[in-house]
């Protein structure tokens, strides 16, 4: 998060640093490293951002330094969205469907500008 990707897993980075001293030659650029973690999806990183913004707007995780406490956590945003989706399906449940979708679709309107600023902040690859 906060703009980092997944990067390569440390023992295979030392252990291709090691192997290429030995052969006193330069690596090649390496295609497909061993890499420490999974990336995410746009569409997960996207709804992270918004659970992150209390679902009213996308919000950017803040870049933690060194010694600050951990206060924003993917996992906590997961919860969130969990959460989330159970009070709209108890809406559902509870209230007539007409209100439900009109709710729902007054949010989206609302979502929406942030996360065409979100998108547009964002340097996209495919």
């Amino acid at each position: 998060m906060s703009g980092a990707g997944s990067r390569p897993d440390a023992n295979y980075v030392w252990n291709q640093i090691c192997n290429r001293l030995q052969l006193n030659q330069n690596a090649p650029y390496d295609n497909k490293p061993l890499l420490s973690s999974k990336d995410l999806s746009w569409f997960h990183f996207l709804v992270l951002l918004v659970a992150h913004g209390w679902f009213i707007r996308p919000r950017a995780f803040p870049l933690a330094r060194k010694g600050d406490p951990q206060r924003v956590r993917p996992k906590k945003m997961m919860a969130r969205v969990y959460l989330f989706i159970l009070a709209w399906l108890f809406l559902l449940v509870a209230l007539p469907l007409k209100w439900v979708a009109t709710g729902f679709l007054v949010w989206v309107l609302i979502l929406i500008p942030g996360l065409i600023e979100i998108h547009r902040q964002f340097q996209n690859e495919k």
